[in-house]
């Protein structure tokens, strides 16, 4: 070997031998470390306590104490238990405390705790607790003694996600302006240390949207229903559990299995719900439901990852039979509804509240109700509900129902449609849509779900200066059967089933006709006194009864031969109704009913904002009657108090020429009452040209 690689050789040695010490040495320190490490951790970091209680006091910005003993895991998660843990509330809130604990055990993961973005709620994975009372409480300004943070910038947190959570005894005394909350929660659960079954219970008291709220869940045991986290939720079942909720007064019963409810809220089981109408329901559960009677429903209820699902076998309203099928997703934005509403019987009077119509308010002066309509429910939700109903009931005044009514329900960004009506009634369609704009308020903000509603200033109260509803009609009839639609009286049945009367029906026929109307306002009155557009209704092969044709032209000699020998129908050459609508005023275009013995003529106007009438009737016979007193019938007055008169100038010239002509010769006395009629014969298939003469007639009648 030469001499200079023995010499390399000689002085690299000691320079490895002293590498190789220190990596012992390196990891002699780094056994020593984990063990120490080991040791810390299976001693629970004591010394730990206190720095903790200081970095909770930095990070949370409040008063932290955590008492011995104390012990801390830190591997695969963070893991803590204390014999107690207390944190104050913030600054500017009067609550001693946000949580009081004793016999605390914490689980957090790693991501818990960093990289929470600001409009997220905390999580914390699990809480065991023997005894804890908390103190939730938001302000209107959104300041709440959850919210971590005194940033102005910072949105306001939402209310933190517990996991997992089994408190043996413990209080929640919520109070939140945001949500109209007042209530008080009290845990107890009993895991079944000393009784062959767990039970925990969960009861509720308080105020929520300024109606009483309570409640009552009972379950066998709380630990395996808040279970979320893997090694319990993917092995743990549904447990069986019944509760009972009590919203001003709705009443809600439930019966089935819970899983997870503080996580995904999984629930599945029977729902029973009786209240005094939908509409409180809707303000429960922050859905939007129309007004109603009073209704009992059954069927059942389902959640999961994609929101509620509820099929109702049985849906009672006021005497209405329905049921259907819903999905509630609240994960969009704006929270969303879905389904189908099917229905055996549905009375339409059982709408009647959705209008503004309170039976147990009665207006003495209006028929039409001027109660505001609760058009900011619309901000809450999306939907889109298809609607197939066997059987719906018009009221007494209709003989024969609507059968079937289909139709698209659409609630989107606050505008109602009840779009591609398709109603069968006697004989004939009913065919349209009926919208509403309720006009979506940008400053309402986001429609919040489960117990966080919209701030009761800008979801549920009617915005200030905010722009009336728009509404429109635009309905199609269609050879719609007058003589099976029209109910008609006892009277007129027995004098048919004496013979004294051919036709049971006053007036038969197609109907025909268009409805294209549009207004604004928030109640049904409103509405109506903003109308603009036109109706338009016209009778093909129609029948008007002769009795009441000779009754709107005052020939009391047909009239009682008719009486003596019986009534009869008569075709009707021309059936036209045609009413124009301007600023809540309605004006008869052209409006009669043309037979061969008598024509009469429609014409004046309604003030529908202020339910008067003033309308005319003047008939005009056609033939020689001895006993005339040919007057037009006024109808005066208001919907609730109607007037029907006659116009007395007509007939008390013919009085006053009658007494005249009696001096000379009583005889003669009859002459004024013989009216001739008019000679020339009307073409049935010419209503224009009736139109025209009847028009001329009125104007030389004024």
């Amino acid at each position: 070997m030469p001499a200079d690689d023995l010499a390399s050789n000689h002085s690299t040695a000691p320079a490895r031998k002293g590498a190789a010490r220190l990596l012992h040495v390196m990891l002699l320190i780094f056994a020593g470390l984990m063990l120490l490490l080991l040791l810390f951790e299976w001693m629970g970091w004591p010394f730990l306590r206190q720095p903790l209680s200081q970095l909770m006091e930095k990070q949370l910005q409040r008063s932290v104490r955590i008492d011995a003993p104390f012990k801390l895991r830190l591997l695969g998660g963070i893991r803590a238990e204390a014999r107690g843990l207390w944190i104050s509330s913030p600054a500017g809130f009067s609550e001693p405390h946000l949580v009081s604990a004793q016999g605390v055990a914490l689980k957090l993961r790693y991501s818990d705790l960093f990289g929470i973005p600001p409009e997220e709620p905390y999580m914390i994975k699990a809480i065991n607790v023997d005894h804890l009372t908390a103190h939730l409480v938001r302000h209107e300004n959104g300041d709440s003694t959850w919210q971590f943070s005194k940033k102005p910038s910072d949105t306001p947190k939402p209310f933190p996600v517990i996991q997992s959570l089994v408190v043996k005894q413990g209080t929640a005394n919520i109070q939140d302006v945001l949500s109209q909350a007042k209530l008080k929660l009290v845990f107890s659960t009993d895991e079944g240390a000393q009784q062959s079954q767990a039970v925990s219970r969960v009861k509720l008291d308080g105020m929520f949207r300024n109606q009483p709220m309570h409640g009552e869940l009972i379950t066998q045991g709380f630990l395996p229903i808040a279970a979320q986290h893997a090694d319990q939720s993917m092995d743990a079942a549904p447990i069986s559990s019944q509760g009972w909720l009590q919203y001003g007064k709705v009443e809600l019963r439930f019966d089935g299995a819970v899983h997870d409810a503080l996580g995904e809220q999984k629930i599945k089981g029977k729902l029973q719900i009786k209240g005094p109408s939908l509409g409180e329901l809707g303000d429960l559960f922050n859905v939007t439901l129309p007004t109603t009677s009073d209704f009992a429903l059954q069927g059942n209820l389902s959640k999961d990852t994609t929101g509620w699902h509820v099929g109702i076998d049985s849906a009672a309203v006021g005497k209405s039979q329905l049921s259907g099928t819903f999905h509630y997703d609240p994960r969009p934005e704006k929270a969303s509804l879905n389904g189908e509403l099917r229905g055996k019987r549905f009375i339409l009077a059982d709408l009647a509240p959705a209008f503004g119509n309170d039976a147990s308010q009665p207006d003495s002066d209006k028929v039409f109700p001027d109660k505001p309509l609760n058009f900011t429910s619309y901000n809450r939700m999306n939907a889109n509900i298809s609607i197939n109903i066997d059987y719906v009931d018009l009221g007494k005044a209709f003989r024969e129902p609507i059968a079937p009514f289909k139709a698209d329900l659409n609630l989107n960004k606050s505008k109602l449609s009840l779009a591609k009506i398709s109603a069968k009634t006697a004989t004939g369609s009913l065919s349209g849509t009926i919208a509403i704009d309720a006009h979506e308020e940008q400053n309402r903000g986001k429609a919040a779900t489960n117990l966080q509603p919209s701030p009761p200033n800008t979801a549920d109260k009617p915005a200030q200066a905010s722009v009336p509803a728009d509404w429109q009609i635009d309905l199609q009839l269609e050879d719609i059967d007058l003589a099976r639609l029209l109910a008609v009286s006892a009277q007129r049945e027995q004098a048919v089933a004496k013979g004294k009367v051919q036709d049971s029906h006053y007036v038969s026929g197609k109907l025909n006709g268009r409805f294209d109307l549009k207004g604004q306002g928030e109640s049904t009155a409103q509405l109506l006194g903003s109308l603009n557009g036109k109706v338009a209704l016209h009778v093909v092969d129609g029948k008007i009864s002769h009795l009441a044709l000779e009754a709107m032209g005052i020939d009391a000699a047909q009239a009682i031969g008719l009486l003596i020998k019986g009534d009869a129908n008569l075709p009707m050459q021309c059936a036209v109704v045609n009413f124009q609508a301007k600023n809540g005023m309605a004006y008869s275009q052209l409006s009669l009913v043309d037979t061969d013995v008598t024509t009469v003529l429609l014409h004046g106007d309604i003030k529908l904002s202020q339910e008067q009438m003033n309308l005319k009737l003047s008939a005009y016979p056609k033939n020689f009657s001895p006993l005339t007193a040919r007057s037009p019938i006024l109808l005066n007055g208001t919907f609730k108090h109607p007037e029907i008169g006659i116009k007395k100038t007509p007939i008390a010239a013919r009085v006053l020429g009658a007494i005249g002509l009696g001096v000379i010769n009583p005889l003669a006395a009859i002459l004024p009452f013989l009216d001739p009629g008019a000679n020339d014969k009307m073409n049935i298939h010419q209503c224009q040209q009736t139109v025209r003469k009847m028009q001329e007639a009125a104007h030389k009648a004024k």
